[in-house]
Order: structure tokens, then sequence, then C-alpha cells
């Protein structure tokens, strides 16, 4: 039997064997990670609402029936941060806002039902920018330099996981609301496929690019989850039906035939510490096999990715449709930052917006042939081209995260390495969306070279 000196330390795919065999059980598991909220959490400010009773309960649940050799789902007893724009009955949904403070949706949002139904324990909301508008998280630090941004919008589950206040969570991508965190916070994520993911129940900030995903200290711990969460959804008008790809359970042995493409423009501003590890994470594809071609940008790819650009011209207009009617009531209870992007969002006219969407499609199309005609299995570029800010500076840059945000495909971040401040830097990998389990493979390969989830962020006394 193996002993756990801190189960916290332990990744989900080293938890859930132990559980299964009972040498650790859910309880033990809870009570650890609760020692470590007790312990940062006033530090890192993580959680909007903690909800340690329903973590307990989903634990006493599991133990009891694996005592009684009873069948348990995926995830019995483990308990999971929810981003606080991820509908919950009977505990608030703020969006970290004031606009709806105390705000019971009465429902539950599908990610949160499929984890419920796999077992999984809600232990508390997490922090993100006032309705995921933006790339910080205040009051959310970083745990790897509790002075800089854990990053946004889902900062707080980046936090509370790099804290190893939970195992697993789950947060939002619009425009790199995953990723920017992930690689803020020395994590790996992924963006999925636009509609690979349920976002009933997930308040919107631009429904055509707003998606749903995990967050986890390891790459495989986001393949698991991903099995549990990908599939469609009949609550969810733009949910793909379409077959759970076959995410993986291992690092792929041999990466022959692989091409990886290098955009330029998408590592342009990159700090040099960020662009020396991003390029020896691409080294340890390479040592496995893989290719690094050159890939040319698309046409128009700087216009589109200026701002306000496609990106721009998208999310101003959607998020100011999704918030009319609270503006028009609570104007005087938003933060004047968020206040002030939906009112330039009223200032994109309709020709905009609908000359964004032409762009969007074909700019996907253009990225579509150079896939084929360069025969790419992905493309590499920084998550985040300079370190985390230390606050109260705004939260990290979107570019180049929006790119795959207007093209719907699938984009992870995984990390490479602390920086020479110490700092944990991410690479981005994206495919086109019928690469995505293949995607995630790689993700895993540079995810179990590195291995910085063995690394505790906050391991000083």
């Amino acid at each position: 039997m193996r002993t756990v000196t801190d189960p916290s330390d332990l990744t989900l795919v080293e938890l859930l064997p132990l559980l299964t065999d009972r040498s650790l059980s859910a309880r033990e598991l809870l009570d650890a990670c609760l020692a470590r909220v007790e312990r940062y959490e006033g530090r890192v400010r993580a959680f909007v609402v903690l909800t340690p009773d329903l973590a307990l309960a989903a634990a006493q649940r599991a133990d009891a029936a694996r005592a009684a050799g009873k069948p348990v789902g995926p995830l019995a007893g483990v308990p999971v941060a929810l981003k606080d724009l991820v509908l919950t009955r009977g505990v608030p949904t703020t969006g970290s806002s004031r606009v709806l403070t105390g705000h019971d949706p009465g429902i539950d949002a599908t990610i949160w039902t499929r984890l419920q139904q796999a077992g999984a324990g809600l232990l508390g909301k997490t922090t993100l920018h006032e309705f995921a508008y933006g790339t910080g998280s205040v009051p959310s630090r970083n745990p790897w330099d509790l002075s800089r941004t854990p990053g946004g919008s889902s900062g707080g589950s980046g936090a509370a996981l790099a804290a190893r206040m939970v195992p697993i969570a789950t947060g939002t991508d619009t425009g790199g609301s995953l990723r920017i965190p992930a690689s803020a916070c020395g994590l790996s994520s992924l963006r999925p496929t636009h509609g690979r993911v349920s976002t009933y129940g997930v308040l919107p900030l631009s429904p055509s690019m707003d998606t749903a995903g995990p967050m986890a200290r390891r790459m495989l711990d986001v393949a698991l989850l991903l099995r549990l969460l990908a599939g469609h959804d009949p609550g969810d008008p733009g949910s793909l039906d379409a077959p759970v790809p076959d995410y993986p359970s291992a690092a792929p042995d041999d990466l022959t035939g692989v091409r990886v493409g290098v955009c330029g423009p998408l590592w342009l501003g990159s700090d040099p510490d960020v662009e020396r590890l991003c390029t020896a994470g691409l080294d340890l594809l390479e040592r496995r096999g893989a290719e690094l071609v050159d890939v040319p940008a698309p046409p128009r790819t700087a216009e589109i990715m200026d701002w306000p650009g496609t990106y721009g011209a998208t999310m101003g207009p959607e998020a100011l449709q999704v918030h009319a009617a609270w503006l028009a009531e609570r104007e005087h209870l938003y933060g004047v930052e968020v206040l002030d992007r939906l009112r330039r969002g009223g200032e994109i006219t309709q020709n905009q917006y609908a000359a964004a969407q032409q762009d969007r499609r074909r700019w996907a199309q253009d990225w579509r042939e150079a896939f084929a005609v360069l025969r790419l299995d992905a493309v590499a570029h920084p998550t985040n081209p300079q370190p985390p800010q230390v606050l109260p500076a705004p939260g990290p840059s979107i570019a180049p995260s929006k790119a795959w945000s207007i093209t719907g495909f699938p984009c992870l971040s995984v990390p490479v390495g602390v920086d020479g401040l110490g700092l944990p830097v991410g690479l981005s990998l994206a495919a086109l969306p019928a690469q995505e389990a293949a995607l995630v493979g790689l993700g895993v390969a540079v995810d179990e070279d590195v291995q910085l989830w063995r690394r505790n962020a906050l391991a000083g006394p």
C-alpha cells in the first residue's frame, strides 16, 4: 500500500487509483485540500465563496459507497472548484460582479451536472474578471508570486489549482481566459473546439466565441476531464453533435511525421525568457520525432489581429446584447472598466459586426488551407508573451490567444518551465477541430517531459 504524505500534492491521475483501492479516502483528500485553503486562501484569495459542506457530503457518499463495494462515478469524492460563471443551484453565481450579488440561478450548468454525475463535490466558486470581460481576476493573486496577477478571466481557478487547494477546476475561454491563467499559474488547460463542451448554464460573454473547459496541474488530468465533460448537449444550441474525441491517457512515444508550425507574427513581442522556454518546449517535441515548419501568416493577419479588429468587433456587440437588460436596471453596479468596455461595444455598427463575421469565416478557411498545404498537425506560440504583471497592473494581453477564438479552433496551454524570475511560462498549441485529441496528446508529451506539476508554487515556509 502506498503511503500518502499530503494528498493535495497529487494530480488527479495519481489520486484516482488511491481512492479506488481505498488507500486514500475521499475525506482525507478533502481534509488536505481544506488545510491548504485555511493556510493560503487569506493571501491567494481564489474563491468568491467556499462550500466545504457540499464537498464533505460528496466525500462521505463516495467513501460509504466504496466501503460497501458499490459502484461509484469516476470522480467520486474529488473536490472541484467552479469558475463563478457556472450556474449552481443553491449556491450563488455572481460573475464576480455586484450586479448579481446573491444571485441563485435555480439551475445547474451542464458542465457542473456532468461533474456531479461523475461524483465530484463542490469546494467553492472561484473569482474572475467581472463577467469574464478582461484578463485580471482581482482580488486573486498568483501563488508563484503573490505580488502578481494570476491572469484571467479564470484567474481564481488558476490560483486555487496552483496553491493546491483543489485538484481540478473549471473555467471559460472567450479570448484566452482558460489559457492565459493556465500559463501564468503553471497549469494545463484546453480551449476546446467551439461547441465541444456545453456552455448551457454558463453566463455568456460573447456567445459565438465562448467555450468552457477544464483546468488542472497536469495535461493528463485535463484529458481525463475532457472525456467526462465533452459531448453533445441538446440544451445548448451551439453544442456540437459529434462523437467525443479519444483523448489520450498517456504521452505518445513517437511523433515521427508530426509537423508543428511556427508563425512569426504569433511570437511578436515575446519576452526573451518566454521565447527561450517555448523554443525549448518545441525542442522536446522534436526529440520525439516531430518536425518544425515555418508558417507564413495568412492574408490580412495584421488587420484581423489588430485592436479592435475582428475579435473586438465581434465581442463588443455580443457582450452588449448579453448585458442589455442588466444595464437598463443596474448600470450603477458595474465596475468602471467593464462598463466602459460595454459602452464601447455600442460604438460598433451592424455593418462592422457583419464584416467581422465574414472575416472570421475567411480567416478560418485561410488557416484550414495552411494546415492542409503544409500538412500541419499544430501551430505553436507563447501563450502569454510577457510574464504575469505586478498588481495592480491590468491582466495579460490576449494576443495571440484570440487568434484561435476567432477561428473556433482548439488551443491548449502547457507549462514549459519557469523563467529567471521564477514564474511559469506556457506554450500554446492550436490545431484543427478534427485534430483535437492528437493536439492534447502533444500537450501531454510536453507536460510529461517538463513535469512542472511536481513543483509546488507555495513550497516555502
